[in-house]
């Protein structure tokens, strides 16, 4: 019977009846890696537009630009949100920024500008130190007439004022 078969198809027909299922599956296995190559590609542009969206948020406009203090850093400007810094204190002939994780930062200005140009919740302590009021835990009234103050912040940070400012503390917790 095979003898009869082959004489009626030949050689190149047997050849294709044998390569077709394996073509076949070959245009299978294409199209499935095709897909996920093409769904890949979806997903990471996806996650691009997501993570540049996220940024894209955070953008400083005119107006939000106003609610940070510029800090140089190395060299580079960060930016740190007023309500992030709990004190300006001057040592050692120069300015320091402590934020609310107790990291310092160099101030190129004096407590005299500072005093000025800092939003009103930033009130003079001391000669050498204003705070963030916002961020006041804690008075503590000493024997000899003068304040410690508990400021809000990861390390524990006690600011001592002087005499000279206790109107203004009183004014401000309201005794």
């Amino acid at each position: 019977m095979n003898t009869i078969l082959l004489g009626f198809v030949g050689f190149y027909e047997i050849l294709l009846v044998m390569l077709i299922p394996g073509l076949f599956l070959l245009m299978i296995i294409f199209a499935i890696r095709f897909s996920i190559r093409n769904n890949r590609q979806k997903w990471i542009d996806k996650e691009l537009d997501h993570q540049f969206n996220k940024y894209q948020d955070t953008t400083f406009t005119e107006k939000s630009i106003k609610d940070y203090y510029p800090v140089k850093v190395g060299n580079k400007i960060t930016l740190i949100q007023f309500n992030e810094i709990v004190d300006f204190s001057a040592g050692n002939n120069c300015i320091f920024l402590t934020d609310i994780n107790g990291a310092d930062y160099l101030v190129d200005s004096n407590l005299v500008d500072l005093e000025t140009k800092l939003p009103k919740n930033f009130i003079r302590v001391h000669k050498s130190t204003i705070l963030n009021s916002k961020l006041i835990s804690e008075v503590k009234k000493l024997g000899n007439g003068r304040y410690d103050l508990v400021m809000k912040c990861e390390k524990e940070r006690v600011i001592s004022c002087s005499k000279s400012y206790n109107e203004k503390i009183r004014s401000m917790i309201n005794f």
